[in-house]
C-alpha cells in the first residue's frame, strides 16, 4: 500500500515500523502486520490517524491527478520552524533517499545547490543572513550586519553530516551560467547597503566562491562527489553535471526509487514544498529528461566544454570582487 510506503520513508531506521504503526492506530503489532500486508484494510478513520501524525493528505495517496495536486510543507518562522529545523529535516531527506534502492536524484536549478553550499561555512552562513533580514523579514535581523565570524554551532555540526550523506547519492544536477547571479547581486547590494560588518566580509564571500567553483569543477572532472577539503574518494560515476544555455527553469529536485516518486519544489526562494502526486511527477520528470536531452553534459571527458563554463564563473566572482 502506497500509504505505508510513504510511511517507511519518514522512519528512521532505528525505530520499529511495525511498532509505530501499532502505536498510532492504538492495536496489536498482529494487527498491525496484518494491515501492512493487507490482510486487514485500514479503516477510513485508521487513514486518516496516519495521515495526520505524517502529514499526508488522501490526495497524496492517489496521486493520479494532475489538476489537483497536494503540497506538504512547513514554512519557515522566527517563532514556531527554524532554519536549525528545516536543516535537520535537510538531513532526514537526505538519509532516507541514501537508503532508498535504484534511487534517481535529478536537480534542476537556476541557482547555488544548497548540497554544495553548505560545504562552505561562511557562504551558507550569508544566505542564511539574507533570507532571514531581507526575504523572510524576521524582526531581530532588522538592524544586524553580516560577519562571517558568526556561524550557527548547530548548523556547522549538522553540515558535514548531511555532505556525509549527500555525497553517496547518485545525483544529475543541471547547472547554468546564471547560477550565480543572485548570490552575486545580493552581495552587491549588502555592500553598498552597508549590511556588511565590514569589505573584508564581502571578499571572504568572493573567496570562498572561488573554491566552490574550483571544487564542483574537480567533482564534474572526477565524475564523483566527495567533501570539500578532503582526499577525493567516491563512486564513480554517481556525479553528472549538465550546462542548459537556454532555459532557465524553476527550482526543481525529481527522486524517483524503487517504490516511491517525490517532487520537491521552493516557494519564497527557500520555502521546501513536495508532492507524491504520480501524475504530476511523471509530468515533470518527462519536462526534466527533455531538458537534460537539450543540455551539455560537462562532467566525466568533456574537458573543454567544461573549463569554459567553469571560467565564466570565475570571471563572474571576479568582477564582483574588483568592484567591492
Amino acid at each position: 500500500m502506497q500509504l505505508f510506503q510513504n510511511i517507511r520513508d519518514q522512519i528512521p531506521d532505528h525505530v520499529s515500523f511495525v511498532d509505530e504503526i501499532a502505536e498510532i492506530l492504538e492495536i496489536s503489532n498482529d494487527s498491525a502486520y496484518r494491515r501492512i500486508r493487507g490482510e486487514k484494510a485500514l479503516s477510513l478513520y485508521e487513514v486518516k490517524k496516519l495521515c495526520q501524525r505524517f502529514n499526508f493528505s488522501v490526495d497524496d495517496l492517489a496521486g493520479s491527478s494532475i489538476q489537483s495536486v497536494t503540497f506538504r510543507t512547513n514554512l519557515l518562522n522566527e517563532q514556531s520552524y527554524s532554519f536549525q529545523e528545516w536543516f535537520r529535516y535537510l538531513l532526514a531527506n537526505t538519509i532516507n533517499v541514501g537508503k532508498s534502492e535504484q534511487a534517481e536524484v535529478i536537480f534542476i536549478l537556476n541557482e547555488l545547490n544548497i548540497f554544495h553550499m553548505i560545504q562552505f561555512p561562511e557562504l551558507c552562513a550569508f544566505k542564511l543572513f539574507f533570507w532571514q533580514k531581507s526575504n523572510l523579514d524576521f524582526p531581530k535581523y532588522r538592524d544586524k550586519c553580516f560577519s562571517v565570524n558568526e556561524l550557527d554551532d548547530e548548523f556547522t555540526s549538522l553540515a558535514p553530516e548531511i555532505t556525509d550523506h549527500y555525497v553517496k547519492i547518485n545525483t544529475i544536477e543541471l547547472i547554468t551560467e546564471e547560477c550565480l547571479n543572485s548570490y552575486l547581486k545580493q552581495i552587491i547590494y549588502y555592500y553598498e547597503a552597508g549590511y556588511f560588518n565590514s569589505r573584508g566580509d564581502a571578499l571572504k564571500l568572493c573567496e570562498q566562491l572561488l573554491n566552490l567553483v574550483d571544487h564542483q569543477q574537480r567533482q564534474a572532472e572526477l565524475g564523483f562527489k566527495f567533501p570539500y577539503g578532503k582526499h577525493p574518494v567516491g563512486d564513480n560515476g554517481n556525479f553528472q553535471l549538465y550546462q542548459n544555455e537556454i532555459i532557465l527553469a524553476d527550482n526543481t529536485i525529481l527522486i524517483k526509487t524503487k517504490d516511491t516518486q517525490i517532487m520537491f519544489i521552493t516557494t519564497n526562494a527557500i520555502n521546501i514544498m513536495l508532492t507524491h502526486n504520480k501524475a504530476f511527477f511523471e509530468y515533470n520528470y518527462k519536462w526534466g529528461r527533455n531538458l537534460l536531452s537539450k543540455s551539455i553534459l560537462i562532467s566525466g571527458s568533456a574537458e573543454k566544454e567544461r573549463n569554459k563554463f567553469f571560467l565564466i564563473l570565475r570571471e563572474q566572482i571576479n568582477r564582483v570582487a574588483d568592484h567591492l
